[in-house]
């Protein structure tokens, strides 16, 4: 294989990884949304500790995309958009057994700090491994991520929480945030 065709492939590699794990990121983002009225019917939070769960999230969130935008400019984003995945992955399997609203609070929050990761990961990935005049396109097909997300959170996700109830919501999403882990470990390329 020459230089080009060794380029190409991994372009490809960190495409499909940077977008296949962003995609995932979503499902760790989402699960909840999927559960909201089996958590109220079964009396574990009510409407008003729900609303204040998926504040915990956005807070969070809004604080680690300025922190771990710098930080995704300087270290392994291979490292680093894995391991926020996984993290996040960690907090629904958690969440998958807890009954307590201070945890979910607290875990929520977590998770928002994680999923402030993913973002800033792929477009770096994006940005290091292919030419300006070739970016857009292929930035314009990696945010299409977040609709293979929600799509496999309102299909999957939901057909296995009419299954097997509220707590496989979270544990799914765990589960395939680990798959979507490893695959960015295995896929994504930090630099040229």
């Amino acid at each position: 294989m020459n230089n080009n065709q060794l380029e190409k492939k991994l372009q490809w590699s960190v495409f499909l990884s940077a977008t296949i794990g962003y995609g995932i990121y979503y499902v760790c983002r989402l699960s909840i949304n999927i559960i909201k009225k089996p958590l109220v019917d079964s009396n574990i939070l009510t409407e008003s500790e729900l609303g204040l769960v998926g504040s915990a999230l956005f807070f969070s969130y809004a604080g680690g995309k300025l922190v771990n935008g710098f930080l995704a400019d300087r270290i392994n984003i291979r490292i680093f958009m894995a391991g926020g995945l996984f993290l996040s992955s960690i907090v629904n399997i958690i969440l998958g057994f807890s009954h307590s609203f201070l945890m979910f609070v607290i875990l929520w929050g977590i998770n928002g700090w994680a999923q402030s990761i993913g973002s800033p990961c792929s477009v770096i990935a994006l940005t290091r491994w292919f030419p300006d005049d070739k970016r857009g396109t292929y930035y314009g097909f990696w945010s299409s991520s977040h609709n293979i997300g929600e799509a496999l959170t309102f299909v999957v996700t939901a057909g296995i929480v009419s299954i097997l109830g509220w707590r496989w919501g979270f544990e799914s999403a765990g589960i395939a945030g680990i798959i979507g882990s490893v695959i960015i470990l295995l896929f994504l390329h930090d630099s040229p």
